[in-house]
């Protein structure tokens, strides 16, 4: 199930506590999960997308996951990139392995600052960039449960 409206995503939480972020990308995917008070986004580890859906459940189940968030690729306009049928076509595919509650989030420049760092691993580039993106999701989370 793919939402867009917070409140939509969070409406069957009734047992499991963190969130995992994915950060997109034709080589890698970068992960990251939060911490068990949702505060802190936590660098998990890079995976390919074969790798990612065999063990998708498991890390769900694992790290008592109740949904994901996933960067939506924008252009600086506001647009929809060309990466855009990327994802769709990788959430669809998360979907056909179970259906997990998705959250897609706008990840403008999520990876930018990591890309122009020297001092940052390809792959630690990409769970920092999911970092960032369930960092936003996080905020969001907190105004949403304040309100």
């Amino acid at each position: 199930m793919v939402v867009d409206n917070i409140s939509e995503f969070l409406i069957n939480n009734t047992y499991r506590s963190k969130f995992l972020a994915i950060d997109f990308g034709l080589k890698n995917l970068g992960l990251a999960i939060s911490d068990q008070t949702n505060l802190i986004a936590i660098p998990f580890k890079t995976l390919s997308e074969r790798q990612l859906l065999n063990e998708i459940i498991e890390i769900v189940e694992s790290n008592n996951i109740y949904g994901i968030i996933i960067g939506k690729p924008y252009n600086l306009d506001g647009s929809d990139s060309k990466m855009i049928v990327n994802v769709n076509l990788f959430i669809e595919r998360i979907l056909r392995v179970q259906n997990f509650p998705i959250y897609l989030i706008d990840e403008r420049l999520s990876s930018k600052q990591y890309k122009t760092s020297t001092k940052t691993s390809k792959k630690g580039v990409h769970e920092k960039s999911a970092c960032l993106i369930l960092d936003d999701f996080l905020a969001l989370y907190h105004n949403y449960k304040n309100d």
